[in-house]
């Protein structure tokens, strides 16, 4: 048996075979990883030196360039103007005040958001107009004005081209055959003085009050928004000005009198310092009433440093009597000021009616006494009550007066 001599010769060629096998195989794993790894390093080669490229313009576009916006002129958006009413005015009564127009008689209605201004007087003659004009340009860049035809008898002030304020001029000898003259009287008239307090916050309900034919006296806060334009407007209307000196209530703190009130805490020479600013916030003030107050009135060592101040500027004082304790007139009549004392309380009730049962009670008051003095605040049911019982109080025996013709020097 031939084929079982030698057995070993026939299985080494098939191992020899496998050994080529796997050496190819690991040599083909590793031409392929040097490929991998070259063409690895060809790419970022390639990345790093490749140009950059700017994305597409939809992604990437630049925001327009900032464009500063246009100034707006100054006359464009002037908010004050169509609204400050009260600015335009007090520079129009400066004017005609400066002119020699009378303001005493004057009649100021606002219709529909239009000042009319019934004046007695002719419009002043000269420069007057064109010196009006300049000094409204001043603070109105867009305001116009507008003469009648024929002139000298109306003249429109607009803004923005539409009417604010129009001044009716009327001729003496025209307002005379207007104002029938009163029947006359023997013997002396009753004297009424109407004190208006808390004026500076709003400076409509202080134009009602002065387009009344009553000569009402206006006690201004001296710390209220339009604390100035108020004392302003009534001088120029020829009223009686009056500081409403805030001070302490007996319900204090629960009840603030304002700032720079003058409380029972301060000594001497801090009231006099708080009298003599307040005086210097209201302008053409002649004397003062207190605002509450119902403690500080009653401190006698307090009202002798308030007159101190009053005394040194020849200044008088209308004691409110807020507290049946006050000392106020007392102290003010051994100080040497001139005084006066509160006798009615006119709108305690906020009603029309109430309000003019008081009135008739002042009235009742002043034909005994020959004199009587109330006071009210700038509420609308006052100010309805006040214009419809004018006509009672121009009575023929009744004056309606300053507060000052009725002091106790």
């Amino acid at each position: 048996m031939a084929t079982n001599k030698n057995p070993s010769r026939r299985k080494r060629p098939t191992s020899r075979r496998k050994t080529d096998r796997t050496f190819q195989v690991l040599l083909a794993s590793l031409f392929l990883l040097v490929f991998l790894v070259a063409s690895l390093a060809v790419l970022t080669l390639v990345q790093r030196n490749r140009p950059q490229v700017a994305p597409p313009a939809v992604a990437t576009a630049p925001s327009p360039p900032q464009v500063p916006a246009p100034e707006v002129p100054p006359c464009a958006t002037v908010p004050e103007e169509k609204t400050d009413h009260a600015a335009l005015q007090l520079l129009i009564e400066r004017a005609l005040w400066k002119g020699g127009v009378a303001f005493s008689n004057r009649n100021v209605v606002l219709e529909q958001g239009v000042l009319h201004y019934r004046l007695s007087g002719a419009l002043p003659e000269g420069s007057w107009y064109n010196d009006l004009r300049r000094v409204l340009e001043q603070d109105f860049p867009s305001v116009s004005l507008e003469q009648s035809i024929p002139p000298g008898k109306r003249l429109t002030i607009s803004l923005h081209k539409e009417p604010q304020v129009v001044l009716h001029f009327q001729p003496p000898a025209d307002s005379q055959v207007m104002v029938p003259p009163r029947e006359k009287v023997s013997g002396p008239k009753a004297k009424i003085a109407i004190v208006v307090d808390d004026l500076g916050r709003d400076l409509e309900a202080l134009r009602t009050l002065l387009s009344l034919d009553l000569d009402l006296t206006m006690a201004v806060m001296p710390d209220e928004p339009h604390t100035r334009q108020a004392a302003e407007l009534a001088h120029r209307a020829g009223r009686e000005v009056l500081v409403h000196m805030p001070m302490e209530p007996d319900s204090y703190p629960r009840n603030d009198p304002g700032p720079g009130a003058l409380l029972l805490g301060q000594d001497p020479v801090e009231i006099r310092q708080r009298v003599s600013a307040m005086f210097e916030k209201v302008p053409h003030a002649v004397g003062g009433n207190n605002h509450m107050g119902s403690r500080f009135t009653q401190y006698p060592e307090g009202m002798r440093a308030v007159f101190e101040v009053m005394k040194d500027h020849g200044l008088f004082f209308v004691d409110s009597r807020t507290s049946p304790g006050s000392v106020a007139f007392s102290e003010a009549r051994q100080a040497g000021v001139a005084a006066a004392t509160r006798d009615v309380f006119l709108d305690n009730y906020q009603d029309v009616e109430a309000i003019a049962r008081q009135l008739r009670e002042t009235v009742k008051i002043a034909r005994s006494r020959r004199q009587a003095i109330a006071i009210c605040h700038p509420y609308p049911e006052t100010l309805a009550a006040l214009k419809r019982e004018a006509a009672f109080l121009r009575q023929a025996d009744l004056q309606v007066v300053p507060v000052s013709h009725l002091l106790q020097r």
